[in-house]
């Protein structure tokens, strides 16, 4: 090429470089003075000045009509064929399971059920070929069988057999898949993963474990479906073969008999001292709790939990790299039967304002302490106010990250889990990535229900991508400016190229 050709390409790069200085000035940097945007305007300078003493008289850019034409029939045939693929993909039969939460692989939890089938399961689905769920159930079905020899699988017209229909007490809109188990029957709600392996559970599993839920200071009732309700956690719980329960301690002089766990979720208030002393003294006798402690309240539990070994800062979690500092996201995990599903895909924990729970520099005599899930290490456990504003990482004074938020203790059979946040387990965040298995996953090891301990069947949800506030700058300025900018150029210098010929 010569230098006229050099010069033209020159000034192509100036004015594509200029769109990009404006565009980072109004959706990047927010400042035409930042360094990004000089920086352009003086690479666009140089450009354009270089085709101007090549090019006198010229513009770089002529007729592109034809091209574009081009450029917009190619953009529709690839759209074209984007469709044709995605309607071949849904008509056709799935041979490999491609989605991001592997919503067709059976999960850990129902493989482990399975197999640990020990006398023969019947299943009666009342459901004909013809219907729409026939096909996603039968397939489910045979994956189940695929896992153990013990379960007896049958499907039943409703339409061809009606004397069945009326004996099993069978309607359009109510369960219509029965399991048996000897004496026992339990009721699928429906064809999903997690309704059959729940009610596998429920035929299988011996006497039902209660987990109590304290109430009476404050804490998220059970009952409750609103976003800081808990009525999804013990929905889970009920679903783990639990029965989820509240009870007020001062009405008590013992804890109920039955108790499997207590868990006491984001008091507001102090318990009492005779309450204290109860859940103590309980505890150090071989009972279960699980306490989830929100920063800036006093439970009355402290003194409690230092004699387990567990310190419960008075600090709030902060997180610099969070879009939103106030929210702790847990990416560390202990190796534990809590955390342990975790390694073969690690998930992320979120805890929506929380404070830092650790082991005590010596636990007491006799006492397994484990500190379960950390944060980053750019975060701290902000020891002043957040009522100023803007706060600061201050040594010595501030605990440095990465800052653990989960504490569990056991000593022979008394088992505790402090987790320095409740709203994690709340309806509004509890199907967040991990909280959920969290959530379930501390009440089974708790109640020393191990074998629940797994990750759970998928269900579809909505997917969130947590980034940081630099991770977000640069994600926009490569996504908006130099990825399309940078592919206008190279279009740009291909058609002036072919053009000069």
């Amino acid at each position: 090429m010569n230098l006229k050709q050099w010069g033209r390409i020159g000034g192509l790069f100036g004015m594509v470089v200029l769109f990009s200085a404006v565009f980072n000035w109004l959706f990047v940097t927010g400042s035409p003075a930042s360094v990004a945007v000089i920086v352009r305007l003086v690479l666009a300078a140089g450009g354009l000045t270089f085709w101007l003493v090549t090019n006198r008289g010229e513009h770089p850019l002529g007729r592109g009509a034809f091209f574009g034409t081009v450029s917009a029939v190619s953009a529709l045939v690839l759209v074209a064929a984007l469709v044709g693929a995605n309607y071949i993909a849904v008509k056709k039969g799935r041979s490999w399971d491609l989605t991001k939460d592997k919503l067709y692989t059976l999960s850990d939890q129902t493989v482990g059920v399975l197999k640990g089938l020990k006398d023969e399961v019947k299943i009666q689905a009342f459901y004909a070929a013809s219907e729409p769920e026939f096909g996603e159930l039968d397939q489910r079905l045979r994956q189940y069988l695929a896992q153990t020899d013990k379960l007896n699988v049958q499907f039943v017209d409703p339409f061809k057999h009606p004397a069945q229909v009326k004996e099993a007490n069978i309607s359009q809109t109510g369960p219509r898949i029965i399991i048996r188990s000897g004496a026992k029957e339990a009721r699928a709600k429906d064809s999903g993963e997690e309704s059959l392996t729940n009610a596998l559970i429920d035929v299988t599993r011996g006497a039902t474990k209660k987990v109590y839920f304290v109430k009476g200071h404050g804490e998220h009732p059970i009952a409750d479906a609103t976003e800081r309700g808990l009525k999804l956690f013990a929905d889970a719980l009920k679903s783990e073969g639990f029965q989820p329960d509240e009870l007020v301690i001062a009405e008590h002089k013992e804890l109920p008999a039955d108790t499997a766990a207590l868990v006491v979720a984001g008091p507001v208030a102090a318990l009492g001292e005779g309450e204290v002393k109860l859940v103590r003294e309980w505890v150090d006798k071989g009972g279960k709790l699980v306490a989830l402690v929100d920063p800036g309240v006093t439970s009355g539990l402290e003194g409690a939990f230092e004699s387990w070994g567990i310190k419960v800062g008075k600090d709030e979690v902060i997180d610099p790299e969070a879009q939103n500092p106030e929210v702790a996201i847990a990416q560390q995990y202990t190796e534990h039967p809590i955390t342990a599903p975790r390694a073969a895909g690690l998930q992320v924990t979120i805890f929506p304002v929380a404070r830092s729970v650790s082991r005590a520099a010596a636990p007491p005599s006799g006492w397994t302490v484990t500190e379960l899930a950390r944060t980053g290490p750019a975060a701290w456990g902000e020891t002043s106010s957040l009522a100023g504003g803007q706060v600061k990482f201050d040594p010595g004074q501030d605990l440095k990250g990465p800052v653990p938020l989960a504490c569990s203790a056991s000593k022979g059979e008394s088992r505790v889990v402090v987790v320095g946040n409740s709203l994690f387990a709340a309806n509004g965040y509890f199907r967040l990535s991990g909280n959920r298995d969290f959530a379930v996953n501390s009440v089974s090891w708790a109640a020393k229900e191990e074998s629940r301990i797994s990750i759970r069947p998928k269900q579809r949800q909505s997917n969130h991508l947590f980034l940081s506030a630099d991770q977000k700058r640069r994600m926009t300025l490569f996504a908006f400016d130099l990825l399309p900018f940078g592919l206008l150029f190279a279009g740009l210098v291909v058609w002036q190229t072919r053009k000069s010929r």
